[in-house]
């Protein structure tokens, strides 16, 4: 009998997993996310990153290596206006966002910039 119940649990697993997978949000494919590099003196190291969420109105910048600089997100909304968010706390936990965009107005690209004299900052990326 327990080698009846075993596959049959087995499957019902897989299938509650499948199922999780097949309803999980669509939320997450309108997020998008850059990050930069070049802390240190082997430019390998990840200084931090920002993103665009929320169906392309919110901005954030999150400042990941201790180094005395900052992370900025900039952007540019649908309508050419655009701006920067710093992360606020540094390299300490947590991020900073602002919410420039609407549905009318959403942000359409951006990029993340570490503030070192010289900005290090990726490519302008699609949000």
């Amino acid at each position: 009998m327990l080698k009846h119940r075993l596959p049959t649990l087995a499957g019902a697993a897989l299938l509650a997993a499948i199922g999780t997978v097949a309803v999980a949000p669509a939320a997450s494919a309108d997020d998008a996310i850059a990050e930069v590099y070049g802390c240190s003196y082997q430019g390998a190291i990840r200084c931090g990153y920002g993103g665009v969420t929320n169906s392309h109105t919110r901005v954030y910048a999150c400042d990941t290596f201790s180094d005395g600089y900052g992370v900025r997100t900039e952007w540019l909304t649908r309508s050419g206006g655009g701006g920067g968010v710093d992360d606020a706390n540094g390299s300490s936990s947590g991020c900073s966002s602002k919410t420039p965009g609407t549905s009318a107005n959403p942000v359409t690209i951006f990029r993340v910039c570490q503030k070192t004299p010289n900005w290090n900052c990726t490519n302008w990326k699609n949000a």
